[in-house]
């Protein structure tokens, strides 16, 4: 009977390392995951809360804007990645509590093996407590070595007994230490349940608000289609301006590849541009992507697709635009109907800043990363300070965003 109780015991001691180590893993990669998730859930939310700056702003005028729609609309995207996050959040605390409710049913469950097996040893004990049995026991073996052996065998089933009670109250303490993180898990739980059930309340409020904007703005159709027309002009004077700059730099060789004229300084300039590729530094220091690049549906008139060569970043009042990469200025240009438009040249790429006022620099000044380089201009009517960014590798177009980092 003691052999067989001494084969369970280690088979339950192993059983229940197994347990805690797997829990141990488990719950480390849990908590890495709930880490990036907190922080991913952070950021948004520091953003949000940098939308309700931008809307505070434009708000200040009492009439809609297509830049405070655009806000709206960002705002929502991020209100949608947040629940995204929450959800993401309880699924884990979900299977994190499946995980603890099957741990502490296997930890019960060994538990009261291990109890049945002490009461055992210790009814043994109670019918061969006597000494003098004992004594009788080892005297009693028909030779020395017998003897030895049985001497060895209390011995040990004494030292089992002890490390029996042990491993009980160890696993006492591991059983209520469970159920407490158990009794947190659920609370976390609900603490986001009623998080989500508070941010969806907050998202119908503001897609209503953004519909309600929708339809004032509608009633400007006309008003609208101008504004597209006009962003068209600006667009192709932009696009002729950086045409004209990447026909200069061919001029200067006989080879129509601009990479193949350039000094090795401007080489290296613009190797290092390309190799920092989701890397650059944000334009301004805060600010939000309102609209992106390419093919785009209008955020009011739905029929309407608009062309953005860039991206549009909405900040707040008197920020300052900021160089992408060190380089030289290669233009400063004043279109109308979208201020001072600052375009920069490193290497064989360019970046376009444009709606700025108040200009720092001029053709031919070498710039370092993050230098100054004007003020964004806000629009009076509506309050809105609206910054356009592109980035051009000779006459091929990029999408920005792949160049910026994530902040």
């Amino acid at each position: 009977m003691i052999k067989m109780s001494n084969r369970f015991y280690i088979k339950s001691s192993l059983m229940t390392a197994v347990i805690l180590l797997l829990s141990g893993y488990l719950n480390f990669t849990c908590a890495q995951t709930k880490e990036d998730l907190e922080k991913r859930k952070g950021k948004t939310q520091e953003e949000i809360t940098y939308t309700n700056r931008l809307l505070e702003e434009t708000q200040q005028k009492k009439q809609s804007s297509l830049n405070r729609v655009s806000i709206l609309n960002k705002r929502i995207q991020l209100r949608n990645q947040l629940l995204k996050s929450i959800n993401q959040e309880i699924a884990i605390y979900t299977e994190d509590i499946a995980h603890k409710q099957n741990l502490i049913t296997e930890l019960e469950n060994d538990l009261e093996i291990v109890q049945r097996q002490y009461e055992m040893l210790i009814l043994f004990a109670f019918w061969n407590k006597n000494k003098q049995d004992r004594l009788m026991f080892i005297l009693s073996a028909d030779n020395f070595n017998m003897a030895y052996k049985r001497m060895k065998y209390i011995q040990q089933y004494t030292r089992h007994r002890k490390e029996q009670a042990m491993l009980i109250r160890s696993m006492h303490n591991e059983l209520e230490g469970e159920i407490k993180e158990l009794e947190e898990i659920i609370l976390q739980k609900e603490a986001l349940a009623r998080q989500k059930a508070d941010e969806n309340r907050t998202l119908e409020r503001e897609r209503r608000d953004k519909d309600q904007m929708v339809r004032e703005l509608s009633g400007r159709e006309k008003e609208l289609k101008e504004k597209i027309a006009e962003n068209k002009k600006i667009a192709k004077r932009l696009e002729k301006e950086i045409a004209a700059i990447i026909m200069a730099e061919a001029s200067k060789g006989g080879s129509r590849n601009i990479y193949d004229r350039l000094t090795p300084e401007e080489k290296m300039i613009s190797d290092n541009f390309q190799g920092n590729k989701g890397k650059l530094p944000w334009p301004t220091e805060r600010g939000v992507v309102t609209s992106h690049f390419g093919k785009q549906q209008h955020a009011v008139l739905k029929q309407v697709t608009v062309q953005n060569d860039g991206i549009d970043i909405s900040t707040v009042q008197g920020a300052e635009a900021r160089a992408l990469f060190g380089g030289v200025v290669s233009k400063v240009v004043a279109i109308l109907g979208a201020n001072y438009t600052v375009i920069i040249r490193h290497g064989n790429f360019l970046t376009v800043y444009q709606n700025l006022v108040n200009v720092r620099v001029k053709p031919g000044d070498v710039v370092t990363v993050k230098q100054v380089l004007g003020t964004v201009f806000t629009e009076e009517e509506s309050n809105s300070t609206l910054l356009h960014i592109e980035i051009w590798k000779e006459l091929n177009k990029q999408n920005p965003e792949d160049w910026l980092s994530r902040k």
